[in-house]
């Protein structure tokens, strides 16, 4: 999905064998320069997909990618960003 206004993430969907993890992470430290930033919104982002049972779904692999860096992200925030990036794939 392209970056819109206010996504600073997107998020992109295949079909894969079924794997341990079924989703991956990506903060370029081009983008988020300090670690315990990148840190944190990798946390954020998997605390978002553990809760969500949209992501437990079989044979598909879920890819995230930073875009651009949040001010200060928070755990509601992640949440309504992954919600929209779902609707949006």
């Amino acid at each position: 999905m392209p970056p819109e206004e206010g996504f600073w993430m997107e998020m992109t969907e295949r079909s894969g064998e079924n794997l341990k993890k079924n989703f991956f992470i990506s903060v370029p430290k081009r983008i988020v320069k300090l670690a315990t930033r990148r840190n944190r919104i990798k946390r954020l982002l998997r605390e978002a997909v553990r809760q969500d049972p949209y992501f437990k779904r079989g044979g598909v692999i879920f890819e995230f990618k930073v875009t651009a860096a949040p001010k200060k992200p928070v755990f509601a925030q992640v949440k309504r960003l992954v919600e929209k990036l779902k609707k949006a794939c």
